[in-house]
């Protein structure tokens, strides 16, 4: 894609005003009135049907029948010896020390990686004075993205849309994408800031084909890919969150440099295809890997290993990352890597801090 000016980086701040007497008393009754409420439903727990509704976590539901057993004759998961907590830690050091424990990619590519795999992501705005309601306050808007080879989100946006209108009175935008198939806090997100800019028009076709080859009808908003097309320019700063206490600036040069892992690139095959057809031959596999796990689901790949989504039998949702013993480029690979790891167990090696 054809180079774009540089545009003048402007600080952007919101700045709330001081909340009024008055709001101050309407949240202080809030407050009070969702207290009495807790009050209410601690007394309330005499009776069973109240414990129900009161406590939900702690009653025992009835079990449902068991499936048939995906436990190998011997007892215990097939690499007890190599099985490890359900569950990524924080690890102190930041996110250099994480990456390199854990077997992550860089940041940098990590943030790539996670723009290839994410279908749509959350576009910031500033409010116009053109809208009656909220001029000045930020807003978010679903979007569907692709990205050009260097990472540069494209939007295919209606002229009518909010958001759309908003650019055009504060270009200053910035994109929050999550990794498919992950929950809460400890899911990988980036940010990117910038500045959104129209496609020109002797690059729209391009622009075009980039987005429909990521979003095929199926898959694309109602009507989206016909839009005019438009980029997320003038990329100012990324900011990374791989989950607890891995958090990084990404330095903008090292992002717009760097290639996605072969596994994450769309220019060589759709990873959410690769991911689909992982955990149709492996989903049934992945409880052998953990003595405390119901069933799991591979949620993301790349070269250096993959993230599954466990159900433990405690009921409780957790994200497991598993470091493939070589790398891995494409789908026969990957299935070459989880495959020796079902035979031999997880590496179990930790390698220096990065």
């Amino acid at each position: 894609m054809a180079a774009v000016p540089a545009s003048l980086r402007v600080p952007s701040a919101f700045r709330a005003g001081p909340r009024t007497p008055a709001s101050l008393r309407r949240f202080a009754v809030r407050v009070k009135a969702g207290a009495n409420r807790v009050a209410e439903d601690s007394v309330a727990k005499s009776t069973p049907a109240s414990i129900a509704k009161s406590n939900i976590l702690t009653v025992t539901a009835p079990e449902a029948p068991k499936e048939a057993a995906l436990e190998p004759e011997s007892n215990g998961p097939l690499n007890n010896l190599f099985t490890s907590p359900l569950l990524r830690t924080p690890l102190s050091g930041g996110v250099e020390n994480a990456s390199g424990h854990l077997d992550l990619p860089n940041p940098a590519i990590s943030s790539r990686n996670l723009l290839e795999q994410a279908l749509f992501g959350d576009l910031c705005t500033k409010m116009s004075p053109m809208d009656h309601r909220r001029a000045g306050w930020p807003v978010a808007s679903l979007v569907d993205f692709a990205t050009d080879t260097e990472g540069t989100p494209i939007f295919s946006l209606s002229p009518m849309a909010m958001h759309t209108r908003n650019m055009k009175y504060d270009p200053r935008c910035s994109l929050v994408v999550e990794m498919p198939g992950w929950r809460g806090l400890a899911s990988a997100r980036v940010t990117v800031f910038g500045t959104v800019k129209r496609v020109p028009d002797e690059l729209q076709s391009m622009a075009r084909g980039l987005f429909k080859k990521k979003h095929c009808e199926e898959n694309a908003s109602y009507g989206t890919s016909e839009f005019p097309l438009y980029m997320l320019a003038d990329i100012q700063d990324v900011y990374f969150v791989g989950g607890y206490g891995t958090i990084k600036w990404v330095n903008v040069k090292d992002y717009l440099s760097c290639r996605p892992d072969m596994i994450c690139d769309r220019h060589f095959a759709d990873p959410l295809n690769t991911l689909n057809k992982l955990n149709e031959v492996y989903r049934s596999k992945i409880p052998l890997l953990f003595s405390d796990c119901n069933r799991g689901k591979i949620i993301s790949v790349d070269k250096m290993g993959m993230d599954i989504r466990v159900k433990a039998k405690d009921e409780h949702y957790v994200i497991q990352r598993v470091r493939f013993h070589g790398s891995a480029n494409t789908f026969e690979e990957a299935k070459r890597e989880i495959d020796f790891i079902l035979k031999n167990g997880f590496k179990s090696t930790i390698p220096n801090a990065r």
